[in-house]
């Protein structure tokens, strides 16, 4: 199967809205997507029974981490197409477990200074990770962007980083949260709102980064099973 890990240092940098918009996106487009909670906040858990009690349609959530994810991972999710981890707050063995079991990493940061300074000790934790698995992808998702300077001196600021910025950010709209509360992903919730478009774009970025993937892996086996493509 294939991971998508969701990482950062820094709280507020979005990694719950994130992990679960991309999450509900693949599910809605037919994706057999597992998403596991390793963030103490149990932000995911509690939105997966908020859905449950509402009758929501969404991706199956557990709680794993720190050892027990890189122990049972592939056994929890077998039969899936795909894995969402919604990292923890902190660095350390938490995070360090995650970046080991993913294909994909993605590190969402919020215009300002102060992400970008927290950025760099998770990419210090990124390399460390690549010395033991080079082939592990990774790109930085700007949230709650908007078109001020601010935005743009930050993509600027850590586009200078040897880690791409995916073109797709997220803005900050009152959808997101409004489609959290229900126990949605925003691409159901308001599927004609910017909120929505923002995520099909990421989407699709992401898609073509796991394609990427997923190719290198039948040039070069690793003795792991992959499933078949992402939807486009």
């Amino acid at each position: 199967m294939l991971v998508i890990a969701v990482s950062g240092l820094k709280g507020g940098i979005g990694k719950s809205t994130v992990s679960l918009n991309l999450a509900a996106a693949l599910h809605a487009a037919g994706q057999r997507v597992l998403v596991v909670d390793a963030d103490t906040q149990g932000t995911l858990r509690r939105w997966a029974e908020v859905a449950a009690e509402s009758g929501g349609d969404g991706p199956p959530v557990v709680a794993l981490a720190g050892g027990a994810l890189r122990r049972d991972l592939r056994r929890v999710a077998e039969g899936f197409d795909l894995v969402v981890i919604d990292g923890p707050l902190r660095l350390g063995t938490e995070t360090r477990a995650a970046m080991l079991v993913a294909d994909l990493v993605l590190l969402p940061i919020v215009p300002g200074p102060a992400d970008v300074w927290a950025l760099g000790a998770t990419l210090d934790l990124l390399e460390e990770v690549r010395s033991l698995r080079p082939e592990l992808r990774a790109a930085i998702v700007l949230n709650r962007a908007d078109r001020t300077t601010l935005t743009s001196i930050t993509r600027t600021t850590v586009g200078a980083v040897d880690v791409p910025v995916l073109s797709a950010s997220l803005g900050a709209r009152v959808a997101y949260g409004e489609a959290t509360a229900s126990g949605h992903g925003v691409v159901s919730y308001a599927p004609d709102d910017r909120a929505a478009i923002e995520v099909r774009a990421l989407l699709r970025e992401v898609t073509e980064l796991l394609s990427e993937e997923a190719h290198d892996e039948e040039e070069h086996p690793r003795g792991r099973v992959r499933p078949a493509a992402v939807a486009s």
